[in-house]
């Protein structure tokens, strides 16, 4: 055993001895220092070079930090001179911008131009390249064998260590990585390693900057090459880079070095084979890459010019982030999502590099970067729909509904480049109203309306009776133990439904006749109805409306549809979602003018006054404006890029989109919205502000976690709050108060009347900012005493209200306490003794058929320590006063 352990602890020092005289380390003597002069090691125990290798297919496609969408960026100033640049600049940079003029930078001194592959001659169509497994995972070949992108990830990093325990190198191919799947036949892993490579090549295009920067330097006699960091083979590589890259361009491709075939990466010593097999000074040659570290830094120490390409700047990379976080969680919005996990395509990324974005203002944000890549999505789905119902022999008319149609119109209008339907002045409201023909008809509309939704006045409005007769029958059915019910039984009437039906029946002929003169439709038209949308109603009553008097066929093309089975039939929408969220979108697609609110008798519609602030329809109209910019850009990089996507590649983006913007609004975001409001409302006062974080943060001090789930006002609070509420809502959970937090606070109560009282020890339930929440029982006659001093020395009691069995709040009873050694200012109570008490005075109220509660919210601030604690308390702080007045 001596002399195994003498012989090691040899070789030990004599590796130590080698390393300290050649200043590398043992990995890189297979060149010579001498030539190429310091490089940049590569240790096994380099942290940042195993993050890269952990999660990655392509080490070049990923950053160290994990995915490169929170890198610190230093935006490069004026033009990149190279007398500019030093070895101990790391922040020579380029953009998707300074691309075409590149080469001018350096003049005639150039002879070879070198490009990294992934994600900067390629990119791919997906978020991140750890996306790519996702798509793979779908495949046939790969759901028959059930591989999962975890297992491909894990099978790749265990290669990587047992290439390096095989020869010191961690560069492996694609057969080493399948050759982990030790449960699978040869000819299994070859499929799947085919299977992975005909995957990237349906998610990879070329980036046209760098397609034209190849052209322009092969025409200046540069030499181009590409340099990779890759498990892919020359071949392999040269198969991928062939299917997207122009003939032409391939062509001038005179090398492709991929680190697998070297047996080295750009960051150890394959830039030292690239200069040498170049037969140029290093000076001589320029390098393009992604990667800080391994395009940049690496090649400059070895005398090679690079340049370091960053694809977006910070905010759009946080962005980009952000909205990958969303395209994974739509699935909890989706009706029927066919899967759990989702490949999160991104096919809008270079459109955002190339971008002019200088500026980052809110507009941008939500208009450019936002609702911008859904309102593409959204054209590419309508004119998809109307051209495939064109090729059925229909004759087909497009109308968008305004007013919140009317962005929806400029977007397939800029999409297409020509003007697509009619914008129309038809509402919901006139739909319903013009539809009842008969007592079934109304009994329809009542049918349809939720418990919770419109009021009395709201229903006799939308069956159009007046005023001074609402008011009889509201009066009538208020004396009834339920009066929505008895409110329906009069309207079946026979003078009540007949003042109805003559009312409908006007309002229909001079819908009508808007319909028939002004949008000039007749027998046979399909109609394509293009709005926001979701229940579908305008659509379904309209085709009850007309369909006696037309021979049409009405469709339903939207942006969002509901999963209920009410929905209006021969409807589509680019997003189908168990619920609705979409008012801040719907009020960025208006048109700046009032409601329709009748039609005259020769069917000129009839406009209201515009009822919300012009400060809104400024914002709004900044963010169409930059709605409009992005799909004009999109449109034209696509279609010079000679691009093309899936339609669900786009449908996936866009809800994404939209899901981020409701769910995960930034703080510009909210800001921005924060005064908007909408006027659907038919009450007297029409007009009803979007969100409010305060009443948010106070509701969460009263319920909790179950009951937040409105997205604007729970984004305040913190993403888990919105989070919380999209799972419980997704799958119906049924969980209560006690579930949410096992967390408690302890009251001591006694209840009590002139008879007897009994003391009980409850606990009180943790809600949010230390707020604490506990239901106490009203007893008629009797009062209930909250034994405060027990716990608490200081405390804030923020409400105390009295409930029904149901929780709807029957009265404030936080004005009847009586006070025992407390004392109260405002919300803020100081127990002066352990016997300090409140206690809520006996209401008598025996109309009360039943259980009642008192629900008591209050916050702890200084609890009451035990006789032991308080003693070495006070025994502390008299020391420490002995201790300062010695000092003084």
């Amino acid at each position: 055993m001596q002399h195994i352990l003498k012989r090691i602890a040899d070789k030990i020092k004599q590796a130590d001895i080698n390393q300290k005289s050649s200043g590398r380390s043992c990995i890189e003597h297979k060149f010579d220092p001498d030539i190429y002069g310091e490089i940049i090691p590569r240790l096994p125990e380099d942290d940042v070079y195993d993050e890269v290798y952990r999660f990655i297919g392509h080490p070049d496609a990923m950053f160290p930090d994990g995915g490169g969408l929170t890198e610190k960026i230093t935006k490069p100033e004026g033009r990149l001179l190279w007398s500019d640049m030093r070895d101990i600049d790391h922040n020579a940079q380029i953009t998707a911008k300074d691309i075409p003029k590149v080469l001018d930078e350096f003049g005639d001194s150039l002879k070879v131009l070198s490009l990294d592959c992934f994600d900067t001659l390629l990119w791919r169509k997906t978020a991140t390249p750890k996306d790519v497994f996702t798509v793979l995972a779908d495949t046939p070949i790969a759901r028959r064998l059930g591989i999962t992108p975890h297992q491909r990830i894990s099978a790749a990093a265990r290669a990587r260590r047992a290439k390096f325990l095989e020869n010191g190198s961690r560069e492996i191919d694609i057969g080493d990585i399948y050759r982990s799947f030790t449960s699978l036949s040869s000819e299994e892993r070859e499929l799947l390693a085919e299977a992975e490579i005909r995957t990237e090549v349906s998610l990879c295009f070329a980036f046209s900057p760098y397609v034209e920067l190849i052209r322009l330097a092969h025409s200046r006699g540069i030499k181009i090459i590409v340099v990779s960091d890759t498990y892919l083979r020359e071949d392999e590589l040269r198969r991928l880079l062939a299917r997207h890259l122009p003939a032409d361009v391939m062509q001038a491709i005179s090398k492709v070095y991929c680190s697998v075939d070297y047996g080295t990466s750009k960051s150890d010593a394959l830039f030292q084979v690239v200069i040498k097999e170049s037969g140029v000074p290093a000076s001589q040659l320029l390098h393009i890459g992604d990667n800080d570290v391994a395009d940049a830094q690496a090649p400059r120490k070895l005398g090679v010019r690079a340049l370091h390409f960053v694809q977006f700047d910070r905010e759009v990379a946080e962005f980009l982030r952000l909205q990958r976080a969303a395209s994974s969680l739509i699935v909890l919005e989706q009706a029927a999502p066919e899967k759990v996990i989702l490949p999160c395509y991104s096919p809008f990324r270079p459109v955002l590099s190339v971008a002019n974005l200088h500026q980052y203002t809110p507009e941008t944000l939500i208009g450019y970067m936002s609702f911008g890549p859904a309102l593409y999505a959204y054209a590419r789905f309508l004119m998809d729909e109307v051209e495939a119902l064109q090729q059925q022999g229909k004759r087909v008319k497009v109308f968008f509904l305004l007013r919140d149609a009317y962005l929806l119109s400029a977007a397939c209008e800029a999409y297409a480049h020509k003007p697509v339907g009619k914008l129309v002045r038809i509402r919901k409201f006139h739909a319903i109203a013009a539809s009842f023909k008969t007592r079934a008809d109304i009994d329809y509309y009542i049918s349809g309306i939720e418990p919770e939704c419109d009021t009395l006045h709201a229903i006799a409005k939308q069956l159009l009776l007046p005023p001074e007769l609402t008011e009889l029958l509201i009066r009538v059915a208020l004396q009834s133990d339920d009066p929505k019910t008895a409110f329906h039984q009069l309207l079946h009437d026979e003078g009540v439904l007949e003042l109805i039906l003559n009312n409908s029946f006007a309002l229909r002929a001079r819908l009508m006749r808007y319909i028939s003169k002004e949008l000039e439709v007749e027998d046979g038209d399909t109609i394509v109805l293009a709005d926001i949308g979701y229940n579908g109603r305008t659509q379904d009553y309209l085709s009850r409306t007309i369909q006696s008097e037309l021979d049409v066929e009405i469709l339903g093309r939207y942006v969002f549809a509901s999963d209920e089975p009410h929905r209006a039939p021969n409807s589509k929408a680019l997003i189908t979602s168990t619920w609705d969220n979409t008012t801040v979108f719907e009020q960025c697609c208006t048109l700046r003018e009032g409601a329709v609110v009748d039609y005259e008798l020769d069917g000129e519609p009839v406009i209201a006054d515009i009822m919300l602030s012009a400060n809104q329809y400024e914002k709004v109209a900044n963010v169409q404006a930059e709605c409009l910019r992005f799909i004009e850009d999109a449109r034209t990089f696509f279609t010079t890029s000679d691009m093309t996507h899936e339609y669900s590649m786009l449908q996936g983006a866009g809800h994404a989109a939209l899901f981020r913007n409701a769910y995960m609004p930034v703080e510009a975001e909210l800001e921005y919205f924060k005064d908007f409001q909408h006027d659907k409302f038919m009450g007297p006062d029409r007009k009803k502000t979007i969100y409010h974080l305060e009443s948010a943060w106070k509701n969460v001090r009263c319920l909790p976690s179950p009951y937040r789930l409105g997205a604007y006002e729970t984004r305040g609070l913190g993403l888990d709050f919105t989070f919380s509420g999209l799972v419980q809502r997704r799958f119906q959970l049924d969980l209560g108060p006690d579930d949410m937090n096992v967390r408690f606070s302890p009251l001591k109560i006694s209840i009590g009347s002139i008879h007897e009282s009994k003391v009980v020890l409850l606990r009180a339930h943790h809600l949010h900012d230390g707020y604490f929440s506990i239901m106490l029982p009203y007893v008629s006659g009797t009062s209930v005493k909250m034994l405060f001093g027990e716990d608490y020395e200081w405390l804030q009691i923020a409400d105390i209200q009295l409930l029904s069995n149901a929780r709807s709040v029957c009265g404030n009873v936080s004005s009847c306490l009586d006070l025992e050694e407390i004392n109260r200012e405002g919300e803020i109570y100081q127990c002066l003794s352990q016997a300090s008490a409140a206690t809520i005075r006996p209401i008598d109220l025996h109309q009360l058929k039943t259980p009642h509660y008192y629900h008591v919210i209050f916050r702890p601030l200084v609890s009451r320590a035990s006789d032991s604690a308080a003693e070495a308390t006070r025994v502390a702080i008299k020391e420490e006063n002995s201790c300062q007045a010695v000092q003084r």
